[in-house]
């Protein structure tokens, strides 16, 4: 049996995005897998309110690792790329990826650039409505009108609260081996924040051309798992 991969979910996902396409991947490689719902994401679709800090989420991945045998490899998608950063101040994995993440700076800047694109999300942020935000522009997440239909329901509400602790930078460095990966195409996340996590932790970066924020659930998944797989193997 290879090494673990536990996924950490983002914002108004839950852990059924790594489950369709990612999960699969991985355990065909030998991998042994582990998703898991963050507090208040069990239930696809939901629209009940959740209040969460961002330590709340820190402490369920810490919960998580706790359970294993051995230190994992750990996989952080865009609020859980900031989660896995958090964690790391304290905790350990034998690698990481920050996979479309929050920056170390915060999500001020990413915030700030999508009220600027999009004023239209400013009523939904006043009423501290993050999925009805997500679902007025889902082409935030999702690059194709398919990948939407077939996703964005699925997705469920987010604690405000959580979202608030994002907008602080985090100050940390890591010796851990960590690759920085996200879509040219990214609706919150530009290529120069990737790069500039990337300079950041002194880590490796790669850019999917024509990726979007939820590079596991593009139709073109593959590229963004290939990508992972191989920098997985450099250590080998």
């Amino acid at each position: 049996m290879k090494e673990t991969i536990v996924f950490v979910h983002g914002m108004c996902h839950g852990a059924w995005c790594w489950e369709e396409q990612f999960i699969p991947y991985f355990e065909k490689l030998g991998y042994h897998c582990i998703s898991f719902n963050l507090p208040g994401h069990e239930t696809e679709g939901s629209t009940r309110n959740i209040s969460y800090s961002l330590s709340d989420y820190v402490q369920a991945l810490s919960k998580a690792i706790e359970k294993l045998d051995e230190a994992p490899i750990i996989i952080g998608h865009s609020m859980g790329g900031m989660i896995l950063q958090h964690f790391l101040q304290n905790g350990t994995c034998k690698k990481a990826v920050l996979m479309s993440s929050v920056p170390p700076s915060g999500a001020l800047f990413a915030s700030l650039s999508v009220i600027f694109r999009y004023p239209g999300v400013i009523p939904f942020l006043i009423r501290r409505n993050l999925l009805g935000a997500f679902k007025k522009y889902p082409h935030l997440m999702f690059n194709k009108a398919s990948v939407t239909s077939k996703y964005a329901h699925r997705m469920c509400a987010e604690s405000f609260r959580a979202y608030l602790g994002l907008l602080f930078p985090i100050l940390h460095t890591s010796r851990i081996p960590l690759l920085v990966i996200g879509g040219s195409e990214d609706g919150l996340i530009t290529v120069r924040e990737f790069a500039s996590t990337a300079n950041y932790y002194k880590a490796q970066l790669s850019i999917i051309e024509g990726g979007s924020h939820d590079l596991m659930l593009d139709e073109t998944y593959e590229q963004s798992a290939k990508a992972i797989e191989k920098w997985i193997r450099s250590f080998e």
